[in-house]
């Protein structure tokens, strides 16, 4: 990697608390709501706790604006892969077969059912009516979760611990203003990765229901696992989108390990999901704006132009336009590609870009 312009890292976490990874899109049934958890971290999350985490270091009282202008610069200079569950032998990655889904690597799987069993919890709870001091009416619901500990097949209890890959590019830096403007540089090491000699990725806070102490997770290792992720930064096609940024190989008959935005040229085996999510404001408004006032303003649900601060204290007003993707776990099938006879032949894999927020996007000319 010393070539080109961005560094990686094989990044293990190991969770101290249980961890939930909420979606949208799961439609509610009578009786207690259930709030159903991911099986795995997207990147999405894991740009906010890093933002979350800088932002909090550098500026003593952070602003809304803080976020947003850091999390601007995260989303520049840092790349995540989605993170799996990983027991220390095997990473969990999703596989959908003939027989349903399966979780695990070439040497090992197991069912749906049997990963649950090992790794998935709940929690029922209620709310309290602060008048009576009893239940509140209609207020149960049970919260899914991700344990933070396990029993293996010896009957061992050993921590649950989660890999993926950071990229961070070459020379990254984070630029604020604080009466004067300031510059913090980031730096590598076998340890972590730093800025003013904090450790950015020691321990991060990940996913929601973090007032029932859920997603501290604390750094376990660096590089001495391996990510089964193949990629390539070369610039080995013209199309702009993908022009210097990393590039995923996904290959036919193989699992997707991330959201794929959906190509509906692609055959595939698996599931299709719609994506979307609840914040403060629209990461995606703040990745595409060009114009510092759009960045503040546009988010705010309410405002028209004007800088309307009601988003930095109504946190889920501003809900992300809902997007297909193939989720992971997906197999594609028959890649196809025209040639220059304007003939289609049969590709063993398709180039995508890989995102800010982990999913992937195939590059235009791989579609033609």
């Amino acid at each position: 990697m010393s070539d080109n312009e961005w560094d990686k890292i094989d990044v293990v976490f190991k969770l101290k608390s249980p961890l939930h990874i909420g979606y949208i899109g799961y439609i509610p049934f009578k009786g207690p709501v259930v709030s159903p958890t991911r099986y795995y971290v997207p990147g999405r999350n894991f740009w906010g706790a890093v933002t979350k985490r800088i932002t909090e270091h550098l500026c003593k009282v952070p602003k809304a604006g803080d976020y947003k202008k850091i999390g601007k610069q995260i989303m520049e200079n840092f790349r995540f892969s989605y993170f799996y569950l990983y027991d220390g032998k095997t990473i969990y990655l999703p596989h959908y077969t003939d027989k349903g889904m399966k979780y695990g690597d070439n040497k090992k799987k197991i069912t749906k059912a049997e990963f649950e069993h090992r790794f998935i919890g709940s929690i029922v709870s209620t709310g309290i009516d602060n008048k009576t001091r009893t239940a509140k009416d209609k207020s149960l619901h049970e919260i899914e979760f991700i344990n933070n500990r396990f029993r293996d097949e010896n009957g061992n209890i050993k921590v649950v611990k989660i890999a993926g890959c950071i990229w961070i590019k070459k020379d990254a830096k984070i630029e604020i203003k604080r009466g004067k403007e300031e510059t913090h540089k980031f730096k590598m090491k076998p340890n972590g990765i730093f800025i003013d000699n904090f450790n950015i990725i020691s321990e991060l806070i990940l996913g929601g229901e973090s007032k029932y102490g859920f997603g501290h997770v604390l750094l376990d290792s660096i590089d001495k696992v391996n990510f089964p992720l193949e990629y390539t930064v070369e610039p080995k096609n013209q199309d702009e989108n993908c022009k210097d940024e990393i590039k995923i190989k996904c290959g036919k008959d193989e699992p997707l390990l991330a959201h794929l935005k959906y190509d509906r040229k692609l055959k595939f085996e698996g599931e299709i999901e719609l994506l979307t999510g609840r914040g403060y404001y629209d990461p995606n408004k703040l990745k595409d704006s060009k114009n510092e006032k759009q960045k503040i303003c546009m988010d705010c649900p309410s405002s028209e132009g004007k800088n309307n601060s009601k988003d930095d204290v109504n946190p889920g007003k501003a809900i992300s336009r809902p997007v297909y993707y193939f989720s992971p776990g997906t197999v594609l099938k028959k890649l196809k590609k025209k040639t220059d006879e304007k003939q289609e032949e049969q590709e063993e894999s398709i180039i995508c870009r890989l995102n800010w927020d982990g999913t992937l996007e195939r590059c235009s000319n791989e579609s033609n």
